[in-house]
């Protein structure tokens, strides 16, 4: 009997650093399903094509959203282009309060963690600063108190050119 508990010989086909059985993972989201990384708001210097990464994510049982910010000026499109995505409930307000409270719960959103990639992020913060500073704070407190309650993870990676810090100035980690 193995020291785990059960009858048999160990494959040698698996090495000690064979993954467990599951959903084979591109190194470039290995971070995110493994939870090495906490959840948050991170650059992606990835180039991968949306697709492969939402089935990707989708195979571990995440959900996965893409959001193409060059329509994303100003707080009225990033509202109602989340709300749309993420099929906010009909109590969604459009402030940015309402903003935080649908992504506080996200029960509607069946999944193990939920992903948000946002390409061309900048535009946002070259045509709307305030706007930008809001969507930011936002998603880096609800994917924080996500994090702290047990709830499926949260997080947002920002593609293309963009602020490389946050609004007060610290560097946006890279994923």
């Amino acid at each position: 009997m193995r020291h785990d508990g059960s009858a048999g010989s160990r494959s040698s086909n698996r090495g000690r650093f064979d993954r467990p059985s599951g959903p084979a993972t591109t190194p470039r989201l290995d971070a995110v399903l493994s939870g090495a990384r906490n959840p948050g708001v991170y650059r992606w210097l990835s180039r991968a094509h949306p697709e492969p990464v939402r089935r990707e994510l989708s195979a571990a049982g995440w959900t996965s959203h893409l959001l193409d910010g060059r329509a994303l000026t100003g707080a009225t499109e990033v509202l109602e282009r989340y709300a749309e995505e993420l099929a906010f409930p009909a109590w969604f307000r459009h402030t940015w309060d309402g903003f935080a409270d649908c992504l506080a719960d996200l029960s509607w959103v069946p999944g193990r963690g939920h992903l948000l990639l946002w390409d061309r992020y900048g535009v946002l913060a070259r045509t709307d600063p305030k706007a930008w500073t809001l969507a930011y704070q936002t998603f880096a407190t609800t994917a924080e108190a996500r994090r702290a309650a047990g709830l499926p993870p949260l997080y947002l990676l920002l593609r293309g050119a963009g602020p490389v810090n946050d609004p007060e100035g610290v560097p946006i980690p890279v994923l």
